[in-house]
């Protein structure tokens, strides 16, 4: 699972319509036992709305209720995108939901050509 390169897009948000490269740096778990992943976005998000230097890498965890993310076993995979109110280096499992910052919601695609043309099944 980890350094699986996926593409990151949304259908919801402005700030993350731009199609990203998003390597699965690791797994984590919450406390429900709910799975997530850290990982490193290209090219970073501009964090300046969220009073941070530029936003390079993300918790993301699946936004529907029986999807998986690790391993993604459906495409596109619908998540959230977070970040930890403090700093990644403080994000280890089990993480709480109040850890986490929701910046937006997201989609993962298998290809960046899949992700530029939001290509659903």
């Amino acid at each position: 699972m980890a350094h699986e390169t996926v593409y990151l897009s949304s259908t919801e948000s402005i700030r993350f319509e731009l199609v990203r490269e998003c390597r699965i740096l690791e797994t984590l778990t919450f406390d429900t036992g709910k799975v997530a992943v850290r990982a490193r976005l290209w090219p970073p998000v501009i964090g300046q709305d969220f009073n941070r230097a530029d936003i390079e890498e993300v918790v993301l965890t699946t936004r529907h209720k029986g999807a998986s993310i690790a391993p993604i076993d459906e495409f596109p995979c619908f998540v959230f995108i977070t970040i930890p109110r403090t700093g990644l280096e403080t994000v280890s499992s089990p993480i709480r939901k109040d850890d986490l910052q929701i910046l937006a919601w997201g989609e993962l695609y298998r290809s960046r050509e899949d992700a530029a043309d939001k290509t659903f099944g």
